[in-house]
């Protein structure tokens, strides 16, 4: 059997059958048991805990390059020339590279084996050593700039540091990625075929596919930076601004959809709960969630990187058809609302708001992508980008709202997951915004700096982003520090994550799962009651 076939036939009834019960025998605790775990729920955690971490590092330099640019100049108010461009560069990797990929990783690594039925992730070990070697890189790549490495930097040593940590950022992505994607490819729930794979675990199939293509392409373009720099700089010389170039597709159109899909997958699993009623036309649906991913793949970019891409007529189809899964996407939805029964959660609220900024987002892109404009290599794709990345982030912060129970053990208040997402919407547009209209109205000198009074408000923007991350950070700690009893569905759930505990058990499932549908947690119907004696006569 092919693992992309259904797994063996379910029996059936009843729609989620009692099977034997794994014998496996959770590790001791303690740190050791956490630092040597293979468990998919650890490491996941680990991921997701430390991401944000980096995230508010990245914040952090983002903040110093807004306010260095409400004047209209460059370098020259908190940072000097030489490292304003380094803290450029920095700003615009780690946002992907140190937060957004590897958070969505450590999420999908908690809930996807929980909703495809698995006992464990595909390759625990490897998902480990992924994390390990993604912190290991991601201090590296930070001590990079510290020493004034990175692209360009004044320091031989750093810059070779910096080519060598990214490539093991990337590796281990890669790596993570693999075990989520062959998790929903052979360890499904007997029944499960791929069009009833839950949302989330789908769009994690599809975009780490893209994943695993275009992070491969990135490492055999640092491999060439690295040995290029090391002896001799022939080809791409020692300028910084070359040497970023080479890889700055991964951080604009078309790739960072790609890093973005998984946050429709969420959105569309949120959705039927929040209109409590089963999602028409999943085809569609799945389709629409593939062709997004699919139109993210940017590796081929890196050979127009010195021309105008916009003149690239594959570019030009990418960033049009973009537009229309995502259109698809919301047309389905509305349908489910209005056959459904629809009720406000938290994490829909995340959800929308992160529907908004990608809706913005595909629409600018298709805008910049029109010749006559002209608009790029100017700051209307710097709007662009931010906002995919910071839609997606806000996805990723309402999962952690919608799966608290089995990430962390613990209920969010609805409030704060509320108020965070349109704290960081609103933080997004008066972010991104600015940035579009300072490209699209501007002189030409706009293609770094912007117009200054749009300035100003952008550097307000990117203040009101880290608001908002703190506030969500903060609404975490606070469910933390709950006790009691925590219910394994509290929404409602319609697949499989919600048939286990709060939080999982270590084999996740104490009978392992069959499914007969998509939502197998709506085709429970209870037991017919027992005819009396009346009836009988």
């Amino acid at each position: 059997m092919a693992v992309t076939d259904a797994p063996p036939a379910a029996a059936p009834q009843p729609a989620v059958a009692p099977a034997a019960t794994s014998s496996t025998e959770p590790p001791p605790g303690g740190l050791a048991a956490v630092l040597g775990s293979g468990d998919h729920k650890v490491v996941g955690r680990l991921y997701i805990g430390f991401s944000l971490f980096f995230f508010l590092a990245t914040l952090a330099t983002a903040l110093l390059v807004a306010i260095d640019k409400i004047d209209g100049t460059l370098g020259d108010t908190i940072l000097n020339a030489d490292t304003f461009n380094q803290v450029l560069t920095f700003r615009s990797t780690s946002l992907v590279f140190l937060f957004l990929v590897p958070a969505t990783l450590g999420l999908a690594m908690v809930v996807v084996p929980l909703q495809v039925g698995a006992n464990a992730i595909a390759f625990p070990r490897a998902a480990a050593l992924s994390f390990w070697g993604w912190l290991v890189g991601s201090g590296l790549y930070i001590a990079s700039y510290l020493m004034n490495g990175g692209p360009g930097g004044g320091r031989f040593k750093g810059v070779s540091l910096w080519a060598t940590s990214f490539t093991l950022l990337a590796a281990a992505l890669i790596l993570g990625t693999i075990s989520v994607a062959t998790t929903v490819l052979a360890l499904r729930a007997p029944g499960m075929s791929l069009r009833r794979v839950p949302f989330f675990a789908w769009s994690m199939l599809v975009a780490g596919s893209i994943w695993i293509l275009s992070l491969g392409v990135l490492i055999g373009q640092l491999v060439l930076l690295y040995v290029d720099h090391r002896y001799g700089q022939r080809t791409f010389g020692a300028n910084g601004e070359v040497m970023f170039r080479r890889v700055q597709w991964t951080v604009h159109q078309p790739q960072v959809y790609a890093f973005a899909a998984p946050a429709l997958g969420f959105i569309a699993d949120v959705v039927p709960v929040a209109a409590r009623n089963r999602q028409g036309r999943r085809d569609v649906v799945q389709w629409a969630l593939a062709a997004f991913a699919i139109f993210g793949f940017g590796a081929f970019v890196q050979v127009t990187i010195y021309s105008d891409v916009t003149r690239d007529p594959v570019y030009k189809a990418m960033a049009f058809l973009a537009v229309l899964p995502v259109l698809a996407l919301i047309g389905g939805w509305i349908g489910t609302f209005r056959e459904g029964r629809p009720r406000v959660i938290g994490p829909l609220v995340s959800g929308l708001a992160a529907l908004l900024a990608l809706l913005a987002a595909v629409l600018v892109g298709a805008i910049g992508a029109i010749n006559r404009f002209d608009l790029s290599g100017t700051l209307f794709d710097e709007a662009q980008a931010h906002f995919t990345l910071y839609g997606a982030a806000i996805a990723v912060l309402g999962g952690l709202g919608y799966w608290a129970t089995k990430v962390a053990g613990r209920s969010l208040s609805e409030a704060g997951v509320r108020s965070a997402a349109v704290i960081l919407l609103l933080g997004t547009v008066l972010y991104a915004l600015p940035d579009a209209l300072s490209g699209a109205f501007g002189d030409g000198a706009e293609t770094a700096t912007g117009i200054e009074w749009l300035n100003a408000v952008s550097a307000a923007g990117i203040g009101l982003i880290a608001l908002g991350v703190l506030a969500a950070i903060g609404t975490l700690l606070g469910g933390l520090r709950g006790r009691g009893d925590q219910p394994s569905d509290p929404w409602g759930g319609h697949t499989l994550e919600w048939l286990t505990a709060s939080p999982p058990t270590f084999a996740n499932f104490e009978e392992a799962p069959t499914v007969r549908s998509a939502e197998p947690l709506l085709d429970e119907e209870p037991e017919p009651e027992a005819p009396t004696s009346e009836g009988t006569a």
